[in-house]
C-alpha cells in the first residue's frame, strides 16, 4: 500500500494504493501526523484501492475516530464498487460521506447543503427489519442457535443487531424469511464487521454478514426481493 498526501483549499487528499488490510496501520500514522498538525478535514481518495478486508475497515474505523476526536470531519473518494458494497453490508456507507467527484468532496467541508453524487451500485441496499437465526457453521456438536434482527439487506450481505456476536470471519449459516415471501432461506456467510459503539450508537451491538457462495437461484430470489421493494417504496413516496 502507499500514500501520497496532496492539500486542495485546505483540505488534506490522502491518495491511498493497493490494499487496505492488516498491513496498512501507515493510514493510522499519516491521519495521525495530520491531525496532530491542525489539518483535521481529510479525503481518502480510493480509486485505486484493490481491496478492502475487514482489517482494513477497522483500520479506517480508528483512523475516523481519531479525525472525529479532533473536531475534524472524513469523506471518501471514488470509492471501488466491491468496497461501497462491504461498507453497506456493516452499515458504514450511513456513517461516511461518499463522493465521486473531487470538487464536490472538498466543497463539502465548505458548504453542508452540497449534495452528494450518488455512486453507481451493482446492489442497492434496502432497509428493512426483519428476523434471523443463525448458526455458527462447522460446530462438531448441535450449535447453539441464535437470533437477531436484521436492520437492512442487500445481494452482498445484510447486518444483524444483536448482542450475540461472532468473531470476525466467522462462517456462519443464516435462516430468515424476507417479509411478504414463502419459506425460509438458508445463507451461508462470513462476519466481516463488528459494530463499533463510537461510530455506529444507534445499531451496536451486531455485526455485517457477507454472503458467501449463494446458488443462482437464492441469489435471484433475495435481488428480485430488493428491487421490487425499493420499487415500490419509491412509487409510494
Amino acid at each position: 500500500m502507499a500514500i501520497r498526501i496532496r492539500e486542495v483549499s485546505g483540505i488534506s487528499i490522502l491518495d491511498i494504493e493497493g490494499r487496505i488490510d492488516i498491513n496498512s496501520s501507515d493510514i493510522i500514522e499519516t491521519v495521525g501526523w495530520l491531525v496532530n498538525t491542525g489539518k483535521i478535514n481529510i479525503v481518502f481518495s480510493l480509486e485505486n484501492v484493490d481491496l478492502v478486508d475487514y482489517n482494513g475497515l477497522s483500520i479506517i474505523a480508528i483512523a475516523y475516530k481519531n479525525i472525529i476526536n479532533h473536531k475534524g470531519k472524513l469523506r471518501l473518494l471514488r470509492v471501488p464498487l466491491s468496497v461501497v458494497e462491504l461498507l453497506k453490508v456493516v452499515k458504514l456507507d450511513a456513517v461516511f460521506e461518499i463522493y465521486d467527484i473531487e470538487e464536490d468532496a472538498v466543497n463539502s467541508f465548505f458548504n453542508q447543503d452540497v449534495n452528494k453524487l450518488p455512486l453507481r451500485r451493482k446492489f442497492q441496499r434496502l432497509d428493512i427489519h426483519f428476523d434471523v437465526k443463525y448458526t455458527l457453521s462447522g460446530a462438531q456438536k448441535k450449535p447453539n442457535v441464535f437470533s437477531g434482527k436484521a436492520m437492512n439487506i442487500s445481494a452482498a450481505g445484510l447486518y444483524i443487531y444483536t448482542p450475540y456476536t461472532f468473531p470476525l470471519n466467522s462462517l456462519v449459516e443464516l435462516e430468515f424469511r424476507l417479509p411478504g415471501t414463502s419459506g425460509p432461506l438458508i445463507c451461508p456467510g462470513r462476519v466481516v464487521w463488528l459494530s463499533d459503539k463510537e461510530i455506529q450508537p444507534h445499531s451496536y451491538p451486531g455485526m455485517g454478514v457477507s454472503f458467501s457462495h449463494l446458488n443462482v437461484d437464492l441469489e435471484k430470489v433475495i435481488a428480485d426481493f430488493i428491487e421490487k421493494n425499493t420499487v415500490h417504496r419509491a412509487d409510494t413516496l
